[in-house]
């Protein structure tokens, strides 16, 4: 048993600065968020649907022509856009994303024509009255200059000592 002396002498030197508690809590974060899951195979699922939409493709042109140069005159271009949608990469996107955007250039007008249209302003023209200018008489410009050499001549006394 620890007598109450010695129990109250350990919390006498006890300092709270001397304990530092790190609590840490760890969490997982996801790392790599912009890679998207491999879901058939080594194919994501955009790819594996670009594939199998350009296999389609050439199916039906395969039933259509069976092999002959037709067939292969339509089917390469539609396997290598196929192919180039679903792994081709242009400044590290994807070819898909770039095709809203060419579908957007494709159907605006390229050329800009800058039309300028002239504002409706309508000006009215005011007379302006003549302006009534008040002239000081020399009375008046007498009185103002004795008035202020008065103020000027009045110092405080503080400034006079200095």
């Amino acid at each position: 048993m620890i007598s109450v002396q010695c129990f109250g002498a350990y919390f006498a030197s006890f300092k709270f600065q001397d304990l530092s508690f790190k609590i840490t809590m760890q969490y997982a974060l996801p790392q790599f968020t912009d890679v998207e899951d491999k879901l058939i195979g080594p194919l994501t699922l955009k790819q594996f649907l670009f594939l199998f939409a350009t296999g389609l493709v050439i199916l039906f042109f395969y039933s259509l022509l069976k092999f002959s140069i037709f067939f292969f005159f339509f089917s390469l271009p539609v396997l290598a856009v196929g192919v180039g949608l679903s792994f081709g990469a242009l400044n590290g996107r994807p070819l898909y994303a770039y095709i809203g955007t060419f579908i957007n250039y494709a159907t605006r007008p390229q050329v800009r024509v800058f039309k300028r249209e002239e504002p409706n302003v309508s000006t009215s023209v005011k007379k302006a009255e003549p302006a009534v200018v008040q002239t000081a008489t020399s009375a008046q410009t007498e009185s103002r200059l004795k008035k202020l050499a008065y103020i000027l001549d009045q110092r405080p006394k503080d400034l006079d000592n200095g």
